[in-house]
């Protein structure tokens, strides 16, 4: 990896390789090669895509053990790619899903996986005709999801008679690096969420299966389009 990508970045990377789940698995030189060419690819170019300082940009910290990164998602953009899936006939990008808040934890909940909200995000170019509230999956240790736009709508958007529901849509995982601050956020988002897969999957899927389902292995859409894969 070049020097574009710093030396903690690397060995988190490395350990990730070096897991025995993942290094265990008979896809793993293949998928090992793949994620070193794209890492080798984003190392010679990592120019952010928007203005990290602007107001639209929503800031999520990445808390997969081991890397210190921050992602950034363009929320006018989410809003433009929603407004043009509207008049689509076929979901492709965002899907409407239903979260419930735990009456105990205050949790808000989509199956097992725990949504996080921040209800004090000023969120400042969303206007009132842009109601949506939209979430999508992170890489972490357990399942989680994050609402990267429309926080501050969460609480007022309740629904307290239908089980404490909330309607958000979920970003499809193959795009949420559309939305992402540069090559590297892209990358390294789509590599956790392939070491989740394969950690999630070990012993209920056969090792064909699961690498039927990487993103290195397809490839994802968003590393086609960025010239990656």
């Amino acid at each position: 990896m070049t020097q574009l990508i710093d030396d903690r970045l690397k060995n988190a990377i490395e350990q990730c390789f070096m897991d025995p789940e993942v290094r265990e698995r008979s896809y793993y030189p293949e998928f090992r090669r793949g994620w070193m060419k794209v890492f080798e690819q984003v190392g010679e170019s990592c120019e952010p895509y928007f203005d990290f300082s602007s107001p639209a940009c929503f800031c999520v910290a990445c808390d997969f053990p081991g890397f210190d990164l921050t992602f950034h998602f363009a929320q006018l953009k989410i809003d433009e790619w929603y407004e043009k899936e509207l008049r689509r006939r076929k979901q492709v990008v965002f899907f409407s899903k239903e979260l419930t808040r735990d009456r105990k934890t205050g949790q808000l909940m989509f199956h097992e996986a725990v949504c996080r909200c921040t209800p004090d995000a000023e969120e400042k170019l969303l206007e009132e005709n842009m109601r949506n509230i939209i979430a999508c999956a992170l890489p972490q240790t357990s399942l989680t999801m994050e609402i990267i736009y429309g926080n501050k709508w969460v609480e007022r958007r309740i629904n307290p008679l239908r089980r404490n529901t909330l309607d958000i849509f979920l970003i499809g995982t193959d795009y949420v690096p559309a939305f992402l601050g540069s090559p590297l956020e892209m990358a390294v988002y789509l590599f956790l969420m392939d070491i989740c897969i394969i950690k999630e999957n070990l012993g209920k899927a056969k090792d064909e299966d699961i690498k039927g389902l990487l993103h290195i292995m397809r490839p994802s859409p968003m590393l086609r389009i960025r010239g990656l894969a």
